[in-house]
Protein backbone atom coordinates (compact mmCIF):
# COMPACT_ATOMS: atom_id res chain seq x y z
CA UNK A 1 0.00 0.00 0.00
CA UNK A 2 1.44 3.34 -1.11
CA UNK A 3 2.11 5.88 1.55
CA UNK A 4 0.02 9.07 1.17
CA UNK A 5 1.91 11.99 -0.41
CA UNK A 6 2.31 15.33 1.24
CA UNK A 7 -0.94 17.32 1.31
CA UNK A 8 -1.14 20.68 -0.54
CA UNK A 9 -1.79 23.70 1.62
CA UNK A 10 -5.28 25.05 1.22
CA UNK A 11 -5.86 28.71 0.43
CA UNK A 12 -8.00 30.26 3.10
CA UNK A 13 -10.93 32.51 2.05
CA UNK A 14 -9.25 35.63 3.44
CA UNK A 15 -6.07 34.80 1.55
CA UNK A 16 -8.05 34.48 -1.70
CA UNK A 17 -9.72 37.83 -1.08
CA UNK A 18 -6.35 39.46 -0.43
CA UNK A 19 -4.99 38.07 -3.70
CA UNK A 20 -7.99 39.43 -5.62
CA UNK A 21 -7.52 42.84 -4.02
CA UNK A 22 -3.83 42.88 -4.96
CA UNK A 23 -4.68 41.92 -8.55
CA UNK A 24 -7.29 44.68 -8.71
CA UNK A 25 -4.85 47.27 -7.34
CA UNK A 26 -2.24 46.18 -9.88
CA UNK A 27 -4.73 46.42 -12.76
CA UNK A 28 -5.89 49.86 -11.61
CA UNK A 29 -2.31 51.07 -11.37
CA UNK A 30 -1.56 49.79 -14.86
CA UNK A 31 -4.68 51.54 -16.16
CA UNK A 32 -3.57 54.85 -14.64
CA UNK A 33 -0.12 54.47 -16.18
CA UNK A 34 -1.64 53.84 -19.61
CA UNK A 35 -3.96 56.81 -19.21
CA UNK A 36 -1.03 59.01 -18.26
CA UNK A 37 0.86 57.95 -21.36
CA UNK A 38 -2.18 58.51 -23.62
CA UNK A 39 -3.43 61.75 -22.02
CA UNK A 40 -3.14 64.94 -23.99
CA UNK A 41 -0.65 67.52 -22.68
CA UNK A 42 -3.42 70.09 -23.27
CA UNK A 43 -6.00 69.82 -20.48
CA UNK A 44 -9.15 71.77 -19.57
CA UNK A 45 -9.25 73.86 -16.43
CA UNK A 46 -12.42 72.18 -15.17
CA UNK A 47 -14.59 69.38 -16.56
CA UNK A 48 -13.95 67.99 -20.02
CA UNK A 49 -17.76 67.88 -20.52
CA UNK A 50 -20.09 70.89 -20.51
CA UNK A 51 -23.79 70.11 -20.15
CA UNK A 52 -26.13 72.93 -21.21
CA UNK A 53 -29.11 71.15 -19.64
CA UNK A 54 -32.56 71.88 -21.11
CA UNK A 55 -32.37 74.33 -24.03
CA UNK A 56 -35.68 75.95 -25.06
CA UNK A 57 -36.02 76.29 -28.84
CA UNK A 58 -37.95 79.46 -29.68
CA UNK A 59 -37.71 79.40 -33.50
CA UNK A 60 -36.31 76.92 -35.98
CA UNK A 61 -33.28 76.34 -33.79
CA UNK A 62 -31.44 77.63 -30.73
CA UNK A 63 -27.69 78.15 -30.37
CA UNK A 64 -25.98 78.11 -26.98
CA UNK A 65 -22.40 79.14 -26.20
CA UNK A 66 -19.65 78.07 -23.83
CA UNK A 67 -15.95 78.83 -23.38
CA UNK A 68 -13.46 76.15 -22.36
CA UNK A 69 -10.23 77.20 -20.65
CA UNK A 70 -7.34 74.98 -21.72
CA UNK A 71 -3.88 74.77 -20.15
CA UNK A 72 -0.53 73.54 -21.43
CA UNK A 73 0.50 71.11 -18.69
CA UNK A 74 4.04 70.58 -20.04
CA UNK A 75 7.32 72.48 -19.94
CA UNK A 76 7.41 72.79 -23.73
CA UNK A 77 5.37 74.85 -26.22
CA UNK A 78 2.32 73.25 -27.83
CA UNK A 79 1.29 73.93 -31.41
CA UNK A 80 -2.44 73.72 -32.09
CA UNK A 81 -3.14 72.71 -35.68
CA UNK A 82 -6.95 72.82 -35.76
CA UNK A 83 -10.21 72.08 -33.96
CA UNK A 84 -12.55 69.45 -35.43
CA UNK A 85 -16.25 69.38 -34.34
CA UNK A 86 -17.99 66.01 -34.56
CA UNK A 87 -21.09 67.36 -36.35
CA UNK A 88 -22.47 70.37 -38.18
CA UNK A 89 -24.42 71.41 -35.09
CA UNK A 90 -21.17 72.23 -33.28
CA UNK A 91 -18.66 75.03 -33.86
CA UNK A 92 -15.35 75.78 -32.18
CA UNK A 93 -12.84 78.58 -32.51
CA UNK A 94 -9.38 77.80 -33.90
CA UNK A 95 -7.59 78.37 -30.59
CA UNK A 96 -4.14 79.88 -30.22
CA UNK A 97 -1.64 78.44 -32.73
CA UNK A 98 1.18 78.36 -30.14
CA UNK A 99 0.67 77.90 -26.42
CA UNK A 100 3.61 78.51 -24.09
CA UNK A 101 4.47 76.09 -21.26
CA UNK A 102 2.00 76.46 -18.39
CA UNK A 103 -0.08 79.01 -20.33
CA UNK A 104 -3.88 78.99 -20.54
CA UNK A 105 -6.07 79.85 -23.50
CA UNK A 106 -9.80 80.27 -24.17
CA UNK A 107 -11.67 78.13 -26.68
CA UNK A 108 -15.20 79.38 -27.51
CA UNK A 109 -17.68 76.75 -28.71
CA UNK A 110 -21.35 76.70 -29.75
CA UNK A 111 -24.01 74.00 -30.00
CA UNK A 112 -27.15 74.38 -32.13
CA UNK A 113 -30.29 72.47 -31.11
CA UNK A 114 -33.17 72.04 -33.56
CA UNK A 115 -35.64 69.59 -32.01
CA UNK A 116 -36.83 68.05 -28.78
CA UNK A 117 -34.05 65.54 -28.40
CA UNK A 118 -30.91 64.97 -26.36
CA UNK A 119 -27.76 65.75 -28.30
CA UNK A 120 -24.12 64.93 -27.53
CA UNK A 121 -21.19 66.16 -29.59
CA UNK A 122 -17.46 66.57 -29.21
CA UNK A 123 -14.62 68.77 -30.37
CA UNK A 124 -11.17 67.39 -31.06
CA UNK A 125 -8.28 69.81 -30.53
CA UNK A 126 -5.52 68.53 -32.79
CA UNK A 127 -1.92 69.18 -31.69
CA UNK A 128 1.32 68.77 -33.58
CA UNK A 129 3.11 65.52 -32.58
CA UNK A 130 0.96 65.20 -29.44
CA UNK A 131 -2.13 63.34 -28.30
CA UNK A 132 -5.25 65.39 -29.20
CA UNK A 133 -7.68 66.65 -26.59
CA UNK A 134 -11.38 65.74 -26.91
CA UNK A 135 -13.97 68.06 -25.33
CA UNK A 136 -17.63 67.13 -24.96
CA UNK A 137 -20.90 69.08 -25.18
CA UNK A 138 -24.37 67.90 -24.19
CA UNK A 139 -27.83 69.47 -24.29
CA UNK A 140 -31.48 68.48 -24.19
CA UNK A 141 -33.50 70.43 -26.74
CA UNK A 142 -37.09 71.27 -26.03
CA UNK A 143 -39.37 73.11 -28.45
CA UNK A 144 -40.88 75.97 -26.48
CA UNK A 145 -44.07 76.12 -28.55
CA UNK A 146 -44.73 72.39 -28.37
CA UNK A 147 -48.33 72.86 -29.52
CA UNK A 148 -48.74 73.22 -33.30
CA UNK A 149 -51.39 72.86 -35.97
CA UNK A 150 -51.93 71.67 -39.52
CA UNK A 151 -52.71 72.74 -42.17
CA UNK A 152 -51.28 76.26 -42.26
CA UNK A 153 -54.80 77.72 -42.53
CA UNK A 154 -58.43 76.65 -42.96
CA UNK A 155 -60.53 77.68 -45.97
CA UNK A 156 -64.29 77.59 -45.42
CA UNK A 157 -66.84 78.81 -47.96
CA UNK A 158 -70.63 79.05 -47.72
CA UNK A 159 -70.90 76.30 -50.33
CA UNK A 160 -68.32 74.18 -48.48
CA UNK A 161 -68.91 74.82 -44.76
CA UNK A 162 -66.88 71.87 -43.43
CA UNK A 163 -63.14 71.50 -42.89
CA UNK A 164 -60.72 69.48 -40.82
CA UNK A 165 -57.52 70.28 -38.97
CA UNK A 166 -55.04 68.67 -36.59
CA UNK A 167 -53.25 69.68 -33.43
CA UNK A 168 -49.83 68.31 -32.53
CA UNK A 169 -48.53 68.26 -28.96
CA UNK A 170 -45.21 67.40 -27.33
CA UNK A 171 -45.94 66.15 -23.81
CA UNK A 172 -43.40 65.55 -21.02
CA UNK A 173 -45.66 64.48 -18.17
CA UNK A 174 -46.45 60.92 -17.09
CA UNK A 175 -50.23 61.38 -17.25
CA UNK A 176 -51.97 61.80 -20.64
CA UNK A 177 -52.56 65.43 -21.67
CA UNK A 178 -55.90 67.14 -21.01
CA UNK A 179 -57.94 68.44 -23.96
CA UNK A 180 -57.13 71.97 -25.15
CA UNK A 181 -59.38 74.95 -24.64
CA UNK A 182 -60.58 76.03 -28.09
CA UNK A 183 -61.90 79.51 -28.89
CA UNK A 184 -63.33 80.56 -32.27
CA UNK A 185 -65.96 82.78 -33.90
CA UNK A 186 -69.58 82.05 -33.01
CA UNK A 187 -70.25 80.96 -36.58
CA UNK A 188 -67.78 78.08 -36.25
CA UNK A 189 -68.58 74.83 -34.49
CA UNK A 190 -65.35 73.06 -33.42
CA UNK A 191 -65.20 69.43 -32.33
CA UNK A 192 -61.98 68.14 -30.79
CA UNK A 193 -61.83 64.35 -31.09
CA UNK A 194 -59.26 63.73 -28.36
CA UNK A 195 -55.51 63.18 -28.20
CA UNK A 196 -54.10 60.14 -29.95
CA UNK A 197 -50.58 58.96 -29.01
CA UNK A 198 -48.33 58.99 -32.07
CA UNK A 199 -44.99 58.02 -30.50
CA UNK A 200 -43.76 57.25 -27.00
CA UNK A 201 -40.88 59.37 -25.72
CA UNK A 202 -37.60 58.17 -24.23
CA UNK A 203 -35.91 59.58 -21.15
CA UNK A 204 -32.58 58.22 -22.34
CA UNK A 205 -32.89 60.04 -25.67
CA UNK A 206 -34.56 63.09 -24.13
CA UNK A 207 -37.64 62.88 -26.36
CA UNK A 208 -41.26 63.63 -25.34
CA UNK A 209 -44.47 61.76 -25.99
CA UNK A 210 -46.03 63.08 -29.19
CA UNK A 211 -49.79 63.35 -29.59
CA UNK A 212 -52.12 64.28 -32.44
CA UNK A 213 -55.68 65.57 -32.04
CA UNK A 214 -58.14 65.82 -34.98
CA UNK A 215 -60.40 68.85 -35.35
CA UNK A 216 -63.78 68.87 -37.09
CA UNK A 217 -64.81 72.39 -38.15
CA UNK A 218 -68.27 73.36 -39.35
CA UNK A 219 -69.62 76.80 -40.25
CA UNK A 220 -73.19 77.10 -38.94
CA UNK A 221 -73.66 80.51 -40.60
CA UNK A 222 -71.54 82.75 -42.82
CA UNK A 223 -67.91 81.83 -42.06
CA UNK A 224 -65.56 84.57 -40.85
CA UNK A 225 -63.00 86.30 -43.04
CA UNK A 226 -59.50 86.60 -41.54
CA UNK A 227 -60.61 84.69 -38.44
CA UNK A 228 -58.67 82.42 -36.13
CA UNK A 229 -59.16 79.25 -34.10
CA UNK A 230 -57.22 79.54 -30.84
CA UNK A 231 -56.17 76.35 -29.03
CA UNK A 232 -54.64 76.63 -25.55
CA UNK A 233 -53.18 74.13 -23.08
CA UNK A 234 -53.32 74.60 -19.29
CA UNK A 235 -49.53 75.11 -19.17
CA UNK A 236 -49.90 78.27 -21.31
CA UNK A 237 -48.89 76.91 -24.71
CA UNK A 238 -51.09 78.14 -27.56
CA UNK A 239 -51.42 77.87 -31.32
CA UNK A 240 -53.48 79.99 -33.71
CA UNK A 241 -55.05 78.32 -36.74
CA UNK A 242 -56.07 81.00 -39.29
CA UNK A 243 -59.47 80.79 -40.95
CA UNK A 244 -59.91 82.37 -44.39
CA UNK A 245 -56.82 84.59 -44.10
CA UNK A 246 -56.21 87.34 -46.71
CA UNK A 247 -55.61 85.81 -50.12
CA UNK A 248 -57.02 82.39 -49.27
CA UNK A 249 -60.38 83.08 -50.94
CA UNK A 250 -58.92 84.44 -54.18
CA UNK A 251 -59.07 88.18 -53.58
CA UNK A 252 -59.32 90.54 -56.55
CA UNK A 253 -56.70 93.13 -57.36
CA UNK A 254 -58.80 95.82 -55.70
CA UNK A 255 -58.33 93.99 -52.42
CA UNK A 256 -62.02 93.13 -52.01
CA UNK A 257 -62.51 89.47 -51.06
CA UNK A 258 -64.51 87.20 -53.32
CA UNK A 259 -66.64 86.18 -50.36
CA UNK A 260 -68.12 89.04 -48.36
CA UNK A 261 -69.41 88.40 -44.82
CA UNK A 262 -72.97 89.53 -45.76
CA UNK A 263 -73.09 87.74 -49.10
CA UNK A 264 -74.92 84.45 -49.53
CA UNK A 265 -72.96 83.23 -52.54
CA UNK A 266 -69.40 83.44 -53.74
CA UNK A 267 -68.94 86.18 -56.31
CA UNK A 268 -66.22 86.38 -58.88
CA UNK A 269 -65.73 89.59 -60.83
CA UNK A 270 -62.20 89.84 -62.27
CA UNK A 271 -60.96 93.13 -63.65
CA UNK A 272 -61.38 93.55 -67.37
CA UNK A 273 -58.31 94.42 -69.39
CA UNK A 274 -59.04 97.39 -71.68
CA UNK A 275 -58.33 97.31 -75.39
CA UNK A 276 -55.62 99.96 -75.00
CA UNK A 277 -54.13 98.26 -71.97
CA UNK A 278 -52.03 95.20 -72.78
CA UNK A 279 -52.06 92.29 -70.44
CA UNK A 280 -49.22 92.05 -67.95
CA UNK A 281 -46.21 90.33 -69.44
CA UNK A 282 -43.97 88.13 -67.32
CA UNK A 283 -40.79 89.83 -66.22
CA UNK A 284 -37.78 88.62 -68.18
CA UNK A 285 -35.07 87.00 -66.15
CA UNK A 286 -31.66 88.65 -66.73
CA UNK A 287 -29.61 86.52 -69.06
CA UNK A 288 -32.70 84.63 -70.30
CA UNK A 289 -32.57 84.31 -74.05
Amino acid sequence: MDAPGPSRPRIQPMQGLAILVLIGIGALGAWWVVQGLLASPLQPVGPVLHDFGVVLIEGKDQTVEHTFHLRNTTDRPLKIIKTVPSCGCTWAGPGEPNLAPGATMELPVTLTVKESHKIDSNIKVVLEDETPLVLWLSAEGRIQEGLRHAPNFIRIKPTHPDATGRLFLEWWEEEPPPPPVITAAESLQITFEGWKLQSRGSKRLGTPDRYMGPLEIHATTTPPVNGVILASMPDGRTTRLPVNPPGSLGEMRTGEPMHLPDATNIEFNPEQVGEDEPEDQPEQVPGDR
